[in-house]
């Protein structure tokens, strides 16, 4: 098992477990096989539409191919927080090296550069693996093929051992409405690099030592009363406030948070 760590800005480390081969090959046929389906979907199209006009059907038809083929894998890793439905079966994600989601930027470079770790086909294509892809791997220690040393990011396994955070408090949230709004008002004023770390940290509390879990969380509730005026109510610890804001954030359907959270 490849063990992959961060350091947060208070320098206290968060483990990733590197998704490796197997998983990664398993994750790419589940989306192989739906490409396929897509496709199979623009070659009966073309069926009706050349009826009406020839000719216009297979256009279309490749087209749709190109649209599929391409944007698959670059548009779902970018919407969908790194996942794409057969990495999000395997429980799989694509990750920046420094623990945050990847932009549109670095899921279009590893996804162009699939070209490119498609060699030595005859015909290289942005949805199949080649060798060169495929040596880099497995002579990296983290398995990344060269799109990911690129775009500088890496595959790992999603932890799902912690808790969902709104089931913790989702009778506090419909006893305290007016705070509720409150909450969200002020937290809609976040980065999205801000939320995204903030939900790492709420999803991966179980995986830190108890001072290093204080600390951070101690750091969140300072960050919240510094930047946004929010305080935890009387007796409430650092930890249920942080928690509960960002229960709070994911609530709002459409957020990036959204899914993470109720998942």
């Amino acid at each position: 098992m490849i063990l992959h760590e961060v350091l947060t800005t208070e320098k206290v480390p968060i483990t990733y477990r590197v998704a490796g081969l197997g998983a990664r090959f398993l994750a790419w046929l589940v989306d192989f096989i739906l490409i396929l389906g897509l496709g199979l979907i623009g070659w009966l199209l073309r069926v009706p539409l050349d009826v009406g006009r020839p000719g216009l059907g297979l256009a279309v038809m490749f087209l749709w191919w190109f649209t599929v083929s391409w944007g698959y894998f670059l548009l779902l890793e970018w919407l969908w927080k790194g996942q794409t439905p057969g990495k999000r079966l395997l429980g799989l994600r694509v990750i920046q090296r420094n623990g945050t989601a990847v932009t549109f930027y670095q899921s279009a470079v590893r996804n162009l550069l699939r070209l490119a770790d498609a060699l030595p086909l005859p015909i290289p294509s942005p949805i199949l693996p080649g060798g060169l892809g495929f040596i880099l791997a497995a002579g990296n220690r983290e398995s990344r093929r060269l799109g990911d040393l690129a775009a500088g990011t890496l595959v790992i396994h999603v932890e799902q051992r912690s808790q969902p955070i709104r089931a913790l408090y989702s009778a506090d949230l419909e006893a305290d409405r007016p705070r509720q709004a409150l909450l969200r008002q002020r937290l809609g004023q976040l980065s999205r690099e801000q939320k995204q770390t903030l939900l790492d940290l709420c999803l991966r509390r179980d995986q830190l030592r108890l001072s290093e879990r204080t600390q951070l969380f101690r750091a969140a509730a300072e960050f919240f009363q510094a930047r946004l005026d929010l305080s935890p109510a009387a007796f409430e610890s650092d930890e249920k406030f942080v928690l509960l804001a960002v229960s709070v954030l994911g609530e709002r359907p459409g957020t990036p948070l959204t899914s993470a959270l109720l998942r």
